[in-house]
């Protein structure tokens, strides 16, 4: 059972006249023990506290003990058996409490303190053809001017805080958690699309040393997860390549992968350090690997002409002339795979505004008036080509005589 650190002040500067009607007024100072540390991405730590107390029935008066980084006006105690009549907020919060039945009680403790703690999850990602090993460890600060020991660790993970300011969030529930079982039940159920709802809570296994002021890196999660590599290629800006690789890693865990930086591994080389994005589960996270010589491109062009035609008009009586001009252009793309499996290649090209399409081949998985898309499955040591023409057709007026 753990134990109190107990101070008892006794008010005994009263008159010996008024010791026979009036009771001399207790005030005992209580310092209880950090049971757990919740740790959102922002820097807001939440500590919860436990204890137990002999108390007699009756009226007594606390002087809670919370640390300086603490927020006086979010701390909130519970004793078992026992209703609060009063809490004056001063340097430290003195509760009064009215104790209904002699015996052992409970105390539970919980206070805000912000810009005390902070963590980020640090990985590592090995590649191999179809799957991707990703190792997640947490690193922890504690900025809360105290060394915590043998704490329960819970860490939050959400939103980016420029989508949603976690301060807020995690006011909602800590507001939730500390309001009474009869409020909670009646209350409505948060819907789907609620804030909290946009949290995880990560709890480490066994209980953690925190030391004032130093990072410490705990294991997080790991799992191999399965992937799908692509490669894209902007033959527009990249004549001559290179392609860049493309994974779309499936997280098929229980909880989300926090944002955070990755560093990339392929057959235990290193390759580059990354973002990782946040990805709830059962989403994708698209995470660029960089240049890539698997696949092998170039684009040339083929064949330019270009002709004019001198055209006659006459308008209002007046007779005018117009030269048309017509620009042809052909291109061909290469692409030769230099792998020994299958992949995907997604090649964008770029067209005039004005441009017609004449011919094409392959026939384009996504075309607009300025652009062409391929997507192309190719077997290992793939040689293949796409080869297309487009014209653009200006107008000049020429002044005629009458």
């Amino acid at each position: 059972m753990e134990r109190f650190a107990v101070a008892l002040m006794l008010l005994l500067c009263m008159p010996s006249a008024a010791l026979a009607s009036d009771f001399i007024e207790a005030t005992t100072a209580i310092t209880l023990t950090v049971d757990s540390v919740t740790i959102y991405p922002d820097g807001l730590m939440v500590a919860k506290c436990k204890g137990s107390l002999d108390m007699t029935a009756g009226e007594h008066k606390f002087v809670v003990n919370v640390p300086d980084s603490a927020d006086k006006s979010s701390v909130l105690l519970k004793v078992s058996n026992a209703t609060v009549e009063r809490v004056v907020y001063d340097a430290n919060p003195v509760y009064t409490l009215n104790v209904s039945t002699s015996g052992s009680q409970d105390f539970a403790l919980s206070y805000l303190m912000y810009n005390a703690g902070f963590w980020e999850p640090k990985y590592d990602m090995h590649l191999t053809d179809d799957s991707v090993l990703l190792n997640a460890n947490a690193l922890v600060r504690n900025r809360g001017g105290d060394d915590l020991k043998n704490v329960r660790l819970k860490l939050v993970a959400g939103l980016p805080i420029s989508v949603e300011p976690l301060y807020a969030r995690a006011a909602q529930r800590y507001a939730a958690e500390a309001a009474p079982e009869e409020a909670l039940s009646a209350a409505p159920a948060p819907s789907a699309s609620g804030e909290l709802e946009t949290l995880y809570i990560f709890e480490l296994v066994g209980r953690k040393d925190l030391a004032k002021d130093k990072d410490i890196s705990f294991p997080l999660f790991s799992q191999d997860v399965p992937l799908v590599r692509i490669y894209t290629w902007n033959a527009y800006e990249q004549g001559d390549g290179p392609v860049e690789e493309e994974i779309k890693a499936n997280n098929t865990m229980q909880n989300p992968w926090p944002s955070g930086r990755a560093m990339l591994y392929r057959n235990d080389e290193y390759v580059s350090t990354i973002d990782m994005p946040y990805t709830p589960t059962g989403t994708n996270a698209s995470i660029s690997v960089g240049p890539s010589a698997d696949l092998k491109v170039s684009r040339k062009l083929k064949d330019y002409n270009i002709t004019e035609k001198i055209i006659a008009a006459n308008a209002s009586a007046k007779n005018h002339t117009v030269k048309e001009t017509t620009q042809t252009w052909t291109y061909h793309l290469k692409v030769e795979s230099n792998l020994d499996r299958a992949s995907t290649l997604e090649v964008t090209d770029s067209l005039p505004q004005e441009a017609e399409l004449i011919d094409v081949a392959p026939k384009p998985t996504e075309s607009t008036a300025t652009s062409l898309k391929w997507r192309l499955q190719l077997m290992p040591r793939q040689k293949t080509s796409i080869d297309y023409s487009y014209k653009v057709l200006t107008t000049e007026s020429l002044q005629g005589e009458n």
